[in-house]
């Protein structure tokens, strides 16, 4: 049996080639993911481990909470350096600076652009060894004055040896000369990111504290290892400092540093990983639907094949092996094809990334076994499994029919199909209710894929008096178009799961369209109601690291013109004992009030001063808070306690709860404001912000816009991912067609030999394939439109309360779906004009 199914797979090998396309795509793609993500996740590993790469020991202060890359919590005495280099089992040693420094561009802007990169400061190891960057040009910072920046920058803004260049910090910007420029390792930059290098005295006072540094690092001697040179560290300022304690510095190996930095670095990737691999599965979901039609279309048209197997002697099990072993060779060989072109997406993918601005460090292409193995196992499972329902339906094929020359797939929709439809939609649409009720976004995504579940299995069902609907602007068009609606019709079934796969990628675009849609309007609803100010200067970064120094806004307030100002800082805290972190952010509190509606305030958010918090009230009854409670603090420079000085009912703009300035930077030294909210004059509010490089003024209108532009970037990648999968369900149209076609050959012949044109067979498959795709455009765009109503719903009271249908955008997706079957069609719908009559008429 096995011999004969490869020799009829071989006779046949055109019946599977959309199939094994389809398994193709989906197996690229997933591949082509994981390449990406493994490649990049290689890239930032050898781009993070390079900078420790030869520390063997770290001195530093223990943080609770960890913060992004750039920021500071909690410094060392710089001072330790001496106790820990003078020690023998010390090789050498040099303290570590970091912090964030911005280098500006001759035209006044940032060399490197905050949206997509951060860039940061360090200081000039004196250490070849300890230093990870190699001066290429000039030489090393030995001034105040003096700094090295990166080989890219250099480039990018044009800087040479010997120009000055303003260098951005939590402090005021500072004019600085260029006397070196380096490479990182065998690298031009961090990955895209900007390094400005300062001598050790400088990097104090601008990166961190004069005095202070973010750790001490060694490098042992030779025979000692990792493990002794700690002992001796630990030992040794013991000795010499006994005052402090284990809580205010610890000691830990060169290799657990590089450990816990690329552990970070997986913890960062791992979700955008994720997000690739929801797009991938869902491509290989709709490649599931694909293979089932394929494998139920031609069980049915060999059904005589299968029964003359049957009569021969072939038991039920070996026709059921037989169909499984074609799907499992033909995934096999797709998956195999799929996996050489996961290479190409991965570029693809990289190019996609592109189009956020993300400028994604480059390295060589990473080609992991365990990835590889993983996407050719699932394309080779995904077939087989599709293939498990045909293949029992061919072992059921009784051997009388041997007999017959008809196919013999069952056409009708069965009342059982119906009823478990029935139920399984009714469940779905009740469970989505419930979600509703209880805002609950997770119900809601559960009733969500149950209800389109129930609708895929009532397809059949409905496809008769849909096709017809549908199908009328071309049965008015003439024999052509009327045969075509008979055609898509006469077997629901088939027709249902052909849609059905056009359906999923439909829907989730439809989704997208309404959720973004609804989201900028949203967000442009609640600036005209909730934001009293008439400004917002915007860092533009790319995260909290990022932003200007504080002075911008201490100069709006001294400046005539200015009604109100607030800064806007981030960090991480936990609060209350919780064992989550949170992002705990900070205002001017005497001001924020006057600038963003936080509706009824209980108690004085002007009194908040240095250990006051601020929290809604949802906050404070979930967690049994009142004015007045003491709540517990933990930041990443300590322990503390916070009073609930003002209680306020909630902002769309605001988190739960956050802090006054005043409060905020003596927790969080060296703070910068990653954004400022103003109430002024126009002239006046640019005039100011004009001298502060690497702000972008922007009024009520463009920061909607702004907003608005940068939803639809997002939106514009994840159309192109789901884009994917909607080919995958074209190309199932129009391999439904070729399948259609053979079964049809004798039909066809008959309608040439009565008059009909080649033109009107050709007609009426085009038709067909628009009229199956404008079925799954309609009902995906349906279902994607209501599901986006229904997540807006849920999300109503966090401020998503505008629900916009974008007509336009759904009518050009319909068009566009129908436009798209035509296309596919043309293959088929040409190989049935030019079928010979007479052959054609003599097929049984």
């Amino acid at each position: 049996m096995f011999a004969l199914t490869i020799r009829n797979l071989i006779a046949h090998r055109m019946r599977m080639l959309s199939t094994a396309f389809a398994v193709l795509l989906g197996v690229a793609f997933m591949a082509g993911t994981l390449v990406f993500a493994d490649t990049l996740t290689s890239t930032i590993d050898d781009i993070v481990g390079h900078a420790n790469a030869n520390v063997d020991a770290v001195v530093r202060a223990p943080e609770a909470i960890s913060l992004s890359y750039g920021q500071n919590g909690r410094l060392v005495d710089a001072d330790l350096l001496d106790t820990v280099a003078g020690l023998s089992d010390v090789a050498e040693a040099d303290v570590q600076i970091r912090g964030y420094a911005q280098l500006v561009g001759p035209d006044g802007q940032p060399v490197v652009d905050q949206s997509t990169a951060t860039s940061f400061g360090y200081n000039w190891s004196t250490s070849d060894q300890l230093n990870p960057f190699q001066l290429i040009e000039g030489s090393e910072p030995v001034r105040p004055d003096e700094i090295v920046i990166d080989h890219a920058a250099a480039d990018s803004a044009g800087y040479s040896i010997g120009d000055t260049a303003v260098v951005l910090t939590s402090h005021e910007p500072h004019t600085f000369r260029i006397v070196g420029v380096a490479d990182y390792g065998d690298r031009t930059s961090q990955g895209g990111g900007g390094a400005v290098l300062f001598e050790r005295d400088t990097a104090e006072q601008y990166l961190a504290e004069p005095g202070r540094a973010n750790a001490v690092v060694a490098i042992a001697a030779d025979g000692v290892s990792q493990e002794e040179l700690v002992d001796t560290i630990k030992g040794a300022i013991d000795a010499a400092t006994p005052d402090i304690t284990g809580s205010e510095v610890e000691v830990i190996t060169g290799q657990a540093l590089v450990d816990e930095d690329l552990g970070g670095v997986s913890g960062a990737i791992g979700p955008f990983r994720t997000f690739l691999l929801v797009f991938a599965a869902i491509a290989m979901f709709v490649s599931a639907f694909i293979i089932n039609n394929t494998f139920s279309i031609t069980v049915a048209q060999r059904s005589k094949e299968m029964a003359m197997l049957r009569a021969l002697g072939a038991s039920r099990r070996q026709v059921t092996t037989t169909v499984l072993i074609e799907a499992a060779v033909s995934g096999s060989l797709a998956a195999g094809a799929g996996i050489g072109a996961g290479i190409g997406v991965a570029q693809m993918l990289r190019g996609l990334i592109g189009l956020l601005g993300f400028e994604l460090p480059a390295g060589p292409v990473v080609i992991s076994s365990g990835s590889m193995a993983a996407a050719f196992g699932l394309g080779v499972f995904v077939t087989v499994f599709s293939a498990v329902l045909p293949a029992r339906a061919a072992g059921r094929i009784p051997p009388i029919a041997a007999l017959r020359g008809l196919t013999i797939e069952a056409v009708g929709s069965t009342r059982r199909r119906i009823v478990i439809g029935a139920v399984v939609t009714t469940a779905g649409v009740g469970t989505l209710l419930a979600g509703l009720s209880s805002r609950t976004v997770g119900v809601v995504g559960l009733g969500a894929v149950a209800t389109f579940a129930g609708v895929a299995t009532l397809g059949p069902a409905i496809v008769r008096p849909a096709a017809r609907v549908v199908g009328a602007p071309f049965a008015l068009s003439g024999v052509a178009g009327d045969l075509a609606v008979q055609n898509a019709i006469r077997n629901p079934k088939r027709t249902a799961r052909t849609a059905s796969a056009l359906m999923i990628g439909v829907a989730l675009v439809a989704f997208m369209a309404v959720i973004g849609a609804s989201t900028t309007a949203s967000f442009a609803v609640s600036i005209d109601q909730n934001f009293n100010g008439t400004h917002v200067i915007d860092s533009g970064g790319l995260d909290v690291s990022a932003g200007f120094t504080p002075e911008l806004a201490d100069q709006l307030r001294a400046t005539p013109g200015i009604d109100a100002v607030s800064e806007f800082r981030i960090t991480k805290a936990r609060l209350n004992d919780a064992d989550v972190v949170t992002d705990l952010e900070a205002y001017d509190a005497a001001s924020i009030s006057h600038l963003v509606d936080l509706g009824v305030v209980d108690g004085d958010l002007g009194a908040l001063g240095s250990d006051g918090i601020a929290i809604d009230r949802d906050y404070a009854d979930a967690n049994k808070l009142a004015l007045g409670s003491v709540i517990p603090a933990v930041f990443a420079s300590g322990d503390t306690h916070l009073t609930v000085r003002a209680l306020f009912d909630g902002s769309e703009w605001l988190g739960s709860q956050f802090m006054d300035t005043s409060g905020f930077d003596a927790l969080v030294p060296d703070g910068l404001d990653y954004r400022v909210y103003v109430s002024g004059d126009d002239t006046v509010v640019q005039r100011v912000a004009t001298g502060y490089s690497g702000t972008r003024v922007l009024d009520r209108a463009e920061f909607a816009d702004a907003v608005g532009s940068t939803i639809e970037q997002f939106l514009a990648v994840i159309y192109a991912l789901l884009a994917l999968a909607v080919l995958i369900a074209l190309l199932g149209v129009a391999n439904t067609l070729s399948l259609a076609i053979f079964e049809r050959t004798r039909e066809i012949g008959l309608l040439r030999a009565i008059g009909t044109t080649q033109r009107q067979v050709r007609t009426m498959v085009r038709d067909e394939a628009m009229i199956v795709a404008l079925l799954g455009t309609a009902v995906g765009i349906g279902i994607g439109t209501f599901f986006g109503w229904a997540i807006l719903r849920t999300l109503e009271d966090q401020g998503f309360n505008t629900l916009i249908v974008p007509g336009t955008r759904l009518v050009s997706i319909a068009v566009i779906g129908a436009a798209a079957g035509a296309i596919t069609a043309t293959l088929p719908a040409r190989r049935a004009a030019r079928l010979q009559v007479l052959e054609a008429l003599a097929t049984s």
